[in-house]
Parts: structure tokens; C-alpha cells; sequence
């Protein structure tokens, strides 16, 4: 199953929208090719989905609001749920790695997602500067200079001559991105790992302190007898399947 980028990418920050987003994806992942209840009602979708009718009520506005769904008939008496993906293909995400085994799993899946496209775009960066710099065989070259300067322009990079640094992805952006809280984003990232769509690797930054004795020193989260230690954000690297259901979606994009 395939749908939207924008989806991803209009939700960002709003998890109401995300679950209705979720909700949606979850009823057509229900409904196959016919994408139509017929003679709708609450008590319908929730014999077919298992979720409640009052969950179901409270999404369908904002499902209605996104143009997830509509009704169809004389009296609208069918929902039907509409097109969640584009003809054009480089604008939909395939979303075939996600768990459709409930509505809360959709959600989860949707979340996580959304964490994994910034590594995407991280990674479309790289291999771009990459390709600019120092292109390997089968590289083109131009059409990489090309992109970077398309970058410089947007803000994205300082100079076509910057390097790529790896500075990891705090819980902060994370947060900034769903919408949830930080402990929430930590959450996500296990289901990514869980779901092994993402390898963590925790950066700790080592200060030698002679003597600083396990104290409580401002700007170091902690210390050891002769150590002072930063947290740094985490990287992240995508698991090959999911790496190529995103990195065809970041151009023109970020």
C-alpha cells in the first residue's frame, strides 16, 4: 500500500490529524480494492475495524477535513474511502512495512514513519554532497551539483563546499515533528527498533576531569571519578527495505 507524502508531511506537529491519517489508512487496509461501506453506520465500522464508535466519531470530521473520506449515494448513506495515494508515484510513500493489526498499531506505525523521514533527508543529503565532492562510479555529478546549489538556495546548506556532518536527532526535533512529548519520541524509536526499521547508536561525549568526583557539574549530564560525560543525540541508521521505501520521496522535499 502506498499513499500521500503530503500526508507525512501536512500532520507534522498534530497528532489528531496523524490518527485520523492512521484511522483512515487502517479502514482502507480493511476494505481492499472496494474502498466503500455501504449503508454506513458506527456499529458497521466497528464490526469491521474493532475500533469504537465514539473513536470512530471523534476522526471523521478531521477525516472529512483531510479528505480521507466522503459519502456517496442518494441520502450519503456509503462512506467511502477516497484515494490516499498519487498517480505520480515519487509522491507517495509505500507503506508496506506498516502493522495493520489495529488502529493503534497504524498509528504507532505512522508516527514512526515520520521520525525515519528525517533520517531520510539526512541520508538524501549526504549521498548528494557525496556525489557533488567526490562521485563514485555511476554518479552524476552535475545533476548532484545541481541539488546542492537548489539547497544553498533553500536555506538547507551554507555553501556548495560544506561538508557532511553528522550531528544525530535529538528527542527535541522528534517531539517538534509528532507532536508528543520527548519520553513519547523516545517510545517511537523503540517501535522503530522493535519493527527493526532503524539501528540506534548512542553518542556519549568523555571530558577527562581529574578528581571531579562523581559531583554534579553544569553542562555534563554526569560524572565518574575522574570523567565528565555529555549526552549527544542519537544517530540513526535505516534498515535497507525501509531505507528504499523513503529515499525516493526527500527530493525537492527538504
Amino acid at each position: 500500500m502506498r499513499i500521500r507524502r503530503r500526508y507525512f508531511e501536512d500532520t507534522k506537529g498534530q497528532p489528531q490529524l496523524q490518527k485520523a491519517v492512521a484511522l483512515a489508512v487502517f479502514l482502507k487496509s480493511k476494505l481492499g480494492r472496494s474502498s466503500i461501506i455501504t449503508n454506513y453506520s458506527p456499529n458497521k465500522v466497528r464490526t469491521l475495524t474493532g475500533v469504537c464508535q465514539k473513536t470512530f466519531l471523534r476522526y471523521l470530521p478531521l477525516m472529512i477535513e483531510l479528505k480521507l473520506v466522503s459519502f456517496a449515494g442518494r441520502s450519503n448513506e456509503h462512506l467511502v474511502i477516497n484515494r490516499l495515494s498519487s498517480k505520480t508515484k515519487c509522491r507517495n510513500i509505500d507503506i508496506a512495512k506498516f502493522c495493520f493489526k489495529s488502529f493503534t498499531e497504524v498509528y504507532r506505525s505512522l508516527r514512526a514513519f515520520i521520525v525515519l523521514l528525517l533520517q531520510s533527508r539526512k541520508d538524501y543529503i549526504k549521498r548528494t554532497l557525496q556525489a557533488a565532492q567526490d562521485p563514485k562510479k555511476g554518479e552524476d555529478f552535475n545533476a548532484a551539483r545541481k541539488e546542492v546549489k537548489r539547497l544553498v538556495k533553500c536555506g538547507i546548506l551554507k555553501s556548495i563546499h560544506q561538508k557532511f556532518t553528522e550531528l544525530g536527532i535529538s528527542y527535541k526535533r522528534m517531539a517538534k515533528e509528532t507532536g508528543n512529548c520527548a519520553r513519547t519520541c523516545e517510545n517511537i524509536v523503540k517501535y522503530a527498533m522493535k519493527k527493526r526499521w532503524v539501528k540506534k547508536t548512542v553518542n556519549i561525549v568523555q571530558t577527562f576531569m581529574r578528581d571531579v568526583g562523581y559531583r554534579d557539574i553544569p553542562g555534563y549530564d554526569f560524572t565518574t571519578r575522574n570523567n565528565g560525560y555529555r549526552l549527544a543525540a542519537n544517530t540513526y541508521r535505516l534498515m535497507p527495505s525501509v531505507a528504499l521505501s523513503l529515499a525516493n520521496n526527500v527530493h525537492g522535499r527538504i
